[in-house]
C-alpha cells in the first residue's frame, strides 16, 4: 500500500499539472495588432492568474497533507478522486469566466471553489482519521483547530457568490487573495496540529479545554522558542537560553516566508540542524507544563485581583451607605431644628399677641 500511496500522490500531481497546462492553452493568442484583442488577452491572463493561485494552493495543501502519512486506506483514495473531480473542472470554469464574465459564470466559479474546498476537507478528515486513533484526541484537536477557519472559508465564499450576482466584474478579483488567505491560515493550523501531536494524551485533553485566545498564545510561545539540536541526547531536558516565561510575539510575515515548509516547520535549531524527534517532544511537553503554570499563576492573580476589587467595591458601598446615613441624619437634624424654630416663632408670636391684648386692656381702663 505504500507504493500505491506514492503512485496516487504522483497521479494527483500529474492531474494538477495537466489542469494548469490546459488553462494556459485556453488563452487566446493575439494574431493581429488590435487594442481590443490585447485588452481581452490581459483579462484572460488576469483570470488565469486567479485560477492558477487557486490550483497552486490546492496542490500545496494536497502535498503537505499527504506528506503526513506513509500509507493510505481505500477511504483516502476515494476521497482523493472525489477531490480531483471538481478541481479538474477549473479550466472549464476559468475559460467560461474569461470569455464571458457575467454573474452566472462568476457564481459558477465560486460554487466550484466551494465544492473543491469541501471535497478537500473531506480528504483531510479521512487522513486525520487514518493517521490518529480516537484515544489520541487528535481528531477532536483537528476539529477545534481547523473548525473556525473552515467556517470562515465557507462563509467568505458564500458572500462572494451572493455579491457576484450583483457585481460580477468586481467580485471576480476578490478570488485572487482567497487562496493566499487559505494558505496562510492552513499553514498555521497545520503547525498547531504538529505541535499538539508532540504532547501527551493528558496534555491534549487539557489543550482541548483551552479557549481560542489561549491556543494562540501557546502557538506564539512555541514559535518563539527553539529546542536543542539532535546532538543532544534523547530524553534530556532542553536547555533553552530563552526562558519559557518570556513574553512572546506573533511570528512575522518575513519569518513565515523564510521558514521551512512541512510538518513542524516552526521548529528550527540555531545551527540549522534538524532537532531530534524525542528532543522536540520533550521540549514541547516542557513548554506546555510551563504554559499551564503560567495559566494557573495568571488565573490566581486574576482571582486575587477580582477579590481585591470586590473588597474595594464592598468598602465603597459601605462608605456610600455610611455617607447616606450621615446625610439623612443631617437632614433629620435640620428638619428638627427647623420645626423647633417654627414652634419658637409661634410661641413668640403668641406672646406678642398676648402682650398687645394686655396693653389694649390697660388703655381701655385708663380712658
Amino acid at each position: 500500500m505504500k507504493k500505491l500511496k506514492v503512485r496516487l500522490d504522483a497521479f494527483s500531481d500529474a492531474v494538477i499539472a495537466i489542469i494548469l497546462t490546459i488553462m494556459v492553452l485556453d488563452l487566446t493568442p493575439v494574431l493581429r495588432d488590435n487594442l481590443n484583442d490585447y485588452l481581452l488577452l490581459s483579462k484572460e491572463i488576469g483570470v488565469y492568474i486567479i485560477s492558477f493561485a487557486f490550483v497552486a494552493n490546492m496542490w500545496y495543501q494536497h502535498a503537505t497533507l499527504f506528506n503526513e502519512i506513509d500509507d493510505m486506506s481505500y477511504r483516502i483514495m476515494l476521497a482523493d478522486f472525489l477531490f480531483l473531480i471538481p478541481l479538474s473542472l477549473t479550466p472549464l470554469a476559468t475559460n467560461m469566466m474569461a470569455e464571458n464574465t457575467t454573474n452566472i459564470t462568476v457564481m459558477a466559479y465560486g460554487l466550484l471553489v466551494g465544492i473543491t474546498g469541501t471535497c478537500f476537507r473531506l480528504l483531510a478528515r479521512s487522513i486525520i482519521h487514518f493517521q490518529y486513533t480516537d484515544t489520541s484526541k487528535m481528531r477532536q484537536v483537528y476539529r477545534k483547530i481547523f473548525g473556525q477557519h473552515n467556517l470562515i472559508y465557507v462563509l467568505l465564499n458564500c458572500v462572494l457568490i451572493i455579491l457576484a450576482y450583483f457585481f460580477p466584474q468586481v467580485v471576480l478579483w476578490f478570488y485572487l487573495p482567497y487562496p493566499l488567505i487559505y494558505m496562510l491560515l492552513s499553514s498555521r493550523d497545520r503547525q498547531q496540529m504538529y505541535d499538539v501531536a508532540q504532547l501527551t494524551t493528558n496534555q491534549r485533553q487539557q489543550y482541548l479545554r483551552l479557549p481560542r485566545d489561549r491556543m494562540k498564545q501557546f502557538s506564539r510561545l512555541v514559535a518563539a522558542q527553539k529546542p536543542q539540536t539532535s546532538a543532544s541526547p534523547a530524553g534530556t531536558q532542553p536547555n533553552n537560553e530563552q526562558p519559557l516565561t518570556q513574553d512572546v510575539q506573533p511570528i512575522s510575515w518575513r519569518d513565515w516566508l523564510d521558514q521551512p515548509i512541512g510538518s513542524g516547520s516552526g521548529v528550527q535549531a540555531a545551527n540549522s540542524q534538524s532537532p531530534n524527534v524525542e528532543v522536540i517532544k520533550e521540549f514541547r511537553r516542557a513548554q506546555w507544563d510551563d504554559f499551564q503554570r503560567q495559566t494557573k499563576t495568571q488565573r490566581a492573580a486574576r482571582d486575587q485581583a477580582a477579590k481585591e476589587l470586590e473588597h474595594q467595591q464592598a468598602a465603597q458601598k459601605a462608605a456610600a451607605k455610611q455617607a447616606t446615613r450621615e446625610h439623612e441624619r443631617e437632614q433629620e437634624a435640620k428638619k428638627e431644628a427647623a420645626e423647633l424654630a417654627a414652634k419658637q416663632r409661634e410661641r413668640d408670636q403668641e406672646a406678642e399677641e398676648d402682650a398687645a391684648k394686655l396693653a389694649a386692656k390697660k388703655l381701655s381702663k385708663i380712658s
